[in-house]
């Protein structure tokens, strides 16, 4: 035999699986199969079956944020109606081999499989996960996990053990092997874009899904079964006609300094009152006020559903209700290092308020009377993020030179920006 073919065949020899390993991988795949036959697999899923777009959101419970990525998918396929479902995909966060957290893991899978995965990712949002599994090694612990949720303690058990709880394993191993693949074994967030052909594209992702939106609009387009007609736009629900605009004020949300009568508006939909982002825009903007009265009006509103944004929002409806508009905006538009100088004096005035039942962790973003009958615009879905000024996006640099923004000539609205086919494919800056 020549040597270039001796070599061709053993480098295909070596690289090629061998036949104990090809037979564990069918074995597996039979046995998630069987777990599947016997209603012992797990699967938490949202919207139509028929939906054509499917969304994998590959989630890892004993990390932060994946109960804000959950609500934010969710919302995403509500605006979407009948194109698009979700499938809540439980792995190691990329890492095949990561099994420490795998206890709190497991619990988690086995809630969801009793239909309380939303609650399960509330509860381990912001616990530090070598707690929740020291609890887990006791039964006083176990319990007092399920009393926090309303649920039996023996019925979690009963999914996350024994046979059950040995096909959740399957399931967590098979999918984090899948997720490691996609990330070469590297710690990160994606998306799974699935198409009506069963391809999935694979879209790295921060915890507000920021971009998701634009995502799926590119992948639908690249999609060879892409229907021309059926294209949106970002925040589609929020975008009918003139109510919808952002250059208007939303007089019952967040905080607003100034009126409806003022010849421009800035408008800040922020999450968490701590970003680096929240100073360099709402700063500027207090001082131009400061040194020209009657000309902008300013709001903030908190955007999202997450633990800081509920803070946010809360906080924003106390100063609102104790009339302390002026000073809160003012005190967010400082710097940290001196916001940390009077926030225990603020606080003392604001939290009781904020924690009161005078405030709730939602808040609609009213449309104004001219909206017309659509109920979905009374509600946070469609929620942008960022400044927009006079009903345009603005970034920090445009609003340091603020007094030269506002001096030039009138710039497109949101309507007239979102309009233009090259926008699409343009993220909003958050």
């Amino acid at each position: 035999m020549p040597l270039a073919s001796t070599l061709a065949l053993a480098s295909a020899l070596a690289l090629a699986p061998g036949r104990g390993e090809a037979a564990s991988a069918d074995s597996g795949q039979r046995t998630l199969e069987r777990c599947s036959t016997d209603g012992h697999d797990l699967f938490v899923g949202y919207g139509p079956r028929t939906a054509p777009t499917l969304l994998r959101l590959y989630v890892d419970p004993s990390t932060g944020n994946q109960l804000q990525s959950w609500l934010e998918a969710r919302r995403i396929a509500g605006e979407r109606k009948d194109s698009l479902r979700i499938e809540l995909v439980v792995t190691r966060g990329g890492l095949a081999e990561d099994d420490a957290a795998d206890p709190v893991r497991l619990w988690f899978m086995a809630v969801a499989a009793l239909g309380e995965a939303e609650d399960g990712l509330r509860m381990l949002e912001g616990r530090d996960w070598q707690r929740v599994a020291v609890q887990l090694r006791s039964a006083e612990g176990r319990a007092a996990l399920a009393q926090t949720l309303d649920l039996d303690p023996e019925h979690i058990e009963a999914r996350r053990t024994g046979a059950a709880g040995a096909c959740l394993l399957r399931r967590l191993d098979h999918e984090s092997q899948h997720m490691a693949a996609l990330t070469m074994g590297q710690p990160n967030m994606i998306v799974g874009i699935v198409d009506a052909e069963g391809n999935e594209s694979i879209q790295p992702v921060d915890a507000q899904l920021s971009d998701l939106r634009g995502q799926l609009e590119r992948a639908r387009k690249t999609s060879p079964s892409a229907d021309e007609a059926m294209i949106s736009v970002p925040y589609g629900p929020t975008l009918g006609g003139q109510a919808s605009r952002l250059d208007r004020t939303f007089p019952s949300t967040g905080v607003l300094v100034g009126g409806r009568a003022l010849a421009h508006r800035l408008v800040i939909f922020i999450e968490d009152e701590d970003s680096g982002k929240l100073p360099s825009w709402l700063g500027p903007a207090m001082r131009y006020r400061a040194q020209n009265p009657g000309e902008l009006s300013v709001q903030v509103i908190a955007a999202g559903v997450g633990t800081r944004a509920i803070r946010l929002r809360r906080r924003l409806c106390a100063a609102r209700t104790l009339g302390l508009e002026v000073e809160f905006l003012m005190h967010l538009a400082e710097r940290p290092a001196v916001r940390r100088l009077h926030q225990q004096d603020l606080d003392e005035v604001i939290q009781p308020v904020a924690d009161s039942d005078a405030c709730s962790d939602s808040e609609v973003l009213d449309p104004g009377p001219s909206a017309g009958t659509d109920t979905r615009r009374g509600t946070d879905f469609g929620h942008p993020r960022g400044a927009w000024l006079d009903g345009r996006p603005v970034n920090r640099g445009e609003l340091e030179g603020l007094e030269w923004q506002l001096s030039s000539s009138a710039q497109p609205s949101l309507v007239d920006w979102l309009s233009q086919p090259d926008t699409l494919m343009t993220p909003f800056e958050f």
